[in-house]
């Protein structure tokens, strides 16, 4: 029996306009009222999902939770109450940073509650209207951010062959103290070792003493293996990227933009409950 649910955001519970659909709200107000967890599991801070949590009814609410920054925190949504952060070494994200700006790329430097930007283009402004606010910076170090945690660090092109291409140039020390995603279609993303969505859900059904296997994932990219190979059930919506096609249960037959999360809830979890 299912009794948590952890679900990407963008282009998986978010339609294009960066809403959530109402049948889509209906269905998580079900699941909700029977007492199972609907967690939101972004790569954006738990700041910047506000009206998100708003739109689908769980905003400061207690007793429920968000899985933010690929997992580098887990939050209560009642006042934003931090229960698990899990920050890269400072050493590590300014390294990453310096190589960053060797690239055609836009940088970007997470801490808890603010995104900052080196190389901010009109096209990433343009994606990030109406999923959060970023800061511009050219600084070519992280010294401002000294005393400051570090969540992530991540590069934005739109071509992924050149973000691979990148990865793929990356030192050997990178690799072994970094884990690598990429989301969005444009983001080649850096957290640090073992971080990921999963270890947010494993920690947050630790925490609420329910048992992984009744756990279920819903995702659409690289960024959200750690939550589908970590849940006992994983699915995929239509539009899910092809090289993680063999990493999950199902594949729902319908798109972001298809109330794909809520047909994924009526079907696999109302229904059969």
């Amino acid at each position: 029996m299912i009794s948590i649910i952890a679900s990407d955001l963008d282009e998986t519970l978010l339609n294009t306009n960066k809403h959530v659909d109402a049948y889509t709200i209906e269905q998580i107000k079900k699941v909700s009222d029977q007492g199972i967890q609907f967690v939101c599991a972004t790569g954006r801070p738990f700041i910047s999902i506000q009206n998100t949590l708003k739109e689908i009814g769980l905003y400061d609410k207690e007793n429920t939770y968000t899985i933010s920054l690929n997992g580098a925190c887990v939050t209560e949504n009642k006042n934003n109450r931090i229960l698990y952060m899990q920050p890269m070494d400072h050493s590590l994200a300014e390294q990453i940073y310096k190589i960053g700006l060797q690239y055609d790329v836009c940088v970007q430097v997470y801490t808890i509650d603010t995104v900052y930007a080196y190389r901010l283009n009109d096209d990433e402004r343009d994606f990030l209207k109406g999923r959060m606010q970023v800061k511009e910076i050219h600084e070519t170090d992280l010294t401002f951010l000294k005393d400051v945690p570090i969540m992530k660090v991540l590069y934005e092109n739109t071509s992924f062959d050149y973000l691979q291409s990148i990865d793929s140039s990356l030192l050997t020390n990178i690799r072994q103290a970094c884990d690598l995603s990429y989301s969005s279609a444009r983001y080649f993303e850096f957290n640090k070792k073992g971080v990921h969505k999963g270890i947010g859900l494993k920690f947050l059904c630790d925490h609420l003493h329910i048992d992984i296997n009744n756990s279920m994932a819903i995702g659409d990219n690289i960024n959200d293996l750690g939550t589908l190979k970590t849940a006992g059930i994983a699915i995929g919506v239509k539009n899910l990227h092809p090289l993680i096609k063999d990493q999950v249960d199902h594949i729902c037959p319908y798109t972001h933009n298809e109330n794909a999360v809520g047909h994924i809830l009526h079907d696999y979890v109302l229904i059969k409950k």
